[in-house]
């Protein structure tokens, strides 16, 4: 919990400002999907909606129906490869006071450019690994949990366990891009000493994730488990608006998390530590 208060005592817009790169693009992307009736919202949005989604994403209201399926790839795209660049920029500047380097300037983007290759290949990971779990819980548990509650209910609780899982997948690899940036920090250092930290501190961090991100779960869970029932019922615009909350909650929290794992790994230092 101290790490998590110093995350938000500690606060810096320069700190957050790379993860706010990464929402901007998720906006644009959703008020251009959102744009469909005017000729360039068809034209880029559009383009974009039926490579993701098919014909479903260029109708109204099946648009808004897979909006949510397209705005999840787009999230996995820009993470991947936007943010192995841009998350590491921004723990280099949240962890310059600890390192006592330059938060700006080549030395900064240098670092964090050195770090980009570790950290794409543990998103590359956590999403293959998260896709492979989405593959085989249909198979198992989410049988047995519809077995036991059928209906709403048994939806709800398989979508939950369903978004634990994949945090503590994304748990497990949080540590790789916080010890990327260090200063003498090498690929073996970074992806294979991080994910082993990530695993032995699994407990404290996956409590951190789900203690920050429990609000963009409450808001996805409808938009992804009844986005029909949002269309029928509501303005089918309300996805959109609802997942736009969450592009904008979601930053701040990633920034959060991010804060707070990289001031739990510099407190669990006991001596300094190389590659």
């Amino acid at each position: 919990m101290t790490s998590v208060r110093e995350a938000f005592r500690e606060f810096r817009w320069f700190e957050y400002r790379p993860f706010a790169w990464i929402m901007a693009a998720q906006l644009v992307f959703l008020f251009l999907a959102s744009s469909l009736e005017r000729l360039w919202g068809m034209v880029s949005g559009g383009g974009l909606m039926r490579i993701m989604t098919g014909e479903a994403g260029v109708h109204y209201p099946s648009s808004y129906i897979v909006l949510p399926q397209a705005y999840s790839l787009s999230e996995n795209f820009l993470t991947l490869f936007a943010g192995s660049f841009l998350i590491p920029l921004g723990l280099v500047r949240i962890q310059a006071p600890m390192f006592r380097t330059p938060a700006t300037g080549p030395p900064a983007v240098g670092r964090a450019g050195r770090a980009y290759l570790p950290t794409i290949v543990s998103a590359a990971l956590n999403l293959i690994l998260v896709l492979g779990l989405a593959a085989i819980f249909p198979l198992g548990p989410n049988r047995w949990i519809h077995a036991f509650l059928p209906g709403t209910p048994g939806d709800l609780l398989s979508w939950t366990a369903m978004a634990v899982l994949s945090y503590a997948i994304a748990a497990t690899v949080l540590y790789v891009p916080v010890r990327a940036v260090d200063p003498k920090s090498t690929f073996r250092y970074a992806f294979v000493d991080g994910i082993r930290e990530g695993v032995s501190s699994l407990g404290p961090t996956l409590f951190i994730v789900l203690l920050l991100a429990w609000p963009t779960l409450v808001l996805l869970a409808p938009v992804q488990l009844r986005p029909l029932l949002l269309v029928r019922k509501l303005r089918p615009e309300m996805i959109a608006i609802l997942l736009a909350i969450v592009a904008i909650l979601g930053s701040f929290i990633n920034y959060l998390i991010y804060s707070a794992v990289a001031r739990m790994h510099w407190m669990g230092r006991r001596t300094p530590e190389g590659p």
